[in-house]
């Protein structure tokens, strides 16, 4: 029990121990990045810190662990000048996607059919590393009782799986779902 006391007590213990001076230093360092980063993301936009494609998941790790090194470091100013070059190099990534073809191909999941017409389509789910357990939990939190009634389940750039229900006539039954003669 001593044992156990001694590691929870190192655990809960600052490396130089507890002090007035490292509390108010936390505290002033977390306020002023919470304001940085509201900041930041007012000025480059609400998919700076937005999970959409993997390379952003990925971004929004990177600034998440900057922040806390911010926090727990000694210097706010490193890890916030850090975290600009992070964001900044975001911004002009997801610009560029938006504007080019060939960027949002690199940076960019493309979104996937994983149901055609009531039909799994398999080697589609086995490169997108999605289970027939989770299109099903997907097609039931849709209100889909059997593939039959799908017309279309697509992984999306953002990992959710849209599901577009088909009616007794084959037509694609959804919200927003335009006529396939006006489909871009």
């Amino acid at each position: 029990m001593e044992l156990l006391w001694s590691v929870l007590s190192e655990l809960l213990t600052p490396q130089n121990g507890w002090s007035v001076r490292l509390v108010i230093r936390i505290v002033l360092s977390t306020l002023l990045l919470f304001g940085y980063i509201v900041v930041l993301a007012r000025t480059f936009g609400s998919r700076t810190f937005a999970t959409f494609t993997s390379y952003d998941f990925l971004t929004n790790v990177a600034a998440g662990s900057l922040v806390a090194s911010a926090i727990l470091g000694r210097s706010v100013v490193e890890s916030s000048l850090s975290l600009l070059v992070l964001v900044g190099a975001q911004s002009l990534v997801s610009g560029a996607s938006a504007r080019s073809r060939r960027a949002q191909q690199v940076f960019d999941n493309g979104p996937v059919v994983l149901v055609e017409r009531g039909q799994m389509r398999r080697e589609a789910m086995r490169r997108s590393r999605v289970s027939e357990a989770i299109l099903h939990e997907e097609l039931r939190q849709a209100g889909v009782n059997s593939l039959e009634q799908v017309a279309f389940a697509v992984l999306e750039s953002g990992g959710r799986i849209s599901i577009l229900q088909s009616s007794g006539d084959g037509a694609v039954v959804g919200q927003n779902v335009l006529p396939m003669a006006k489909r871009p």
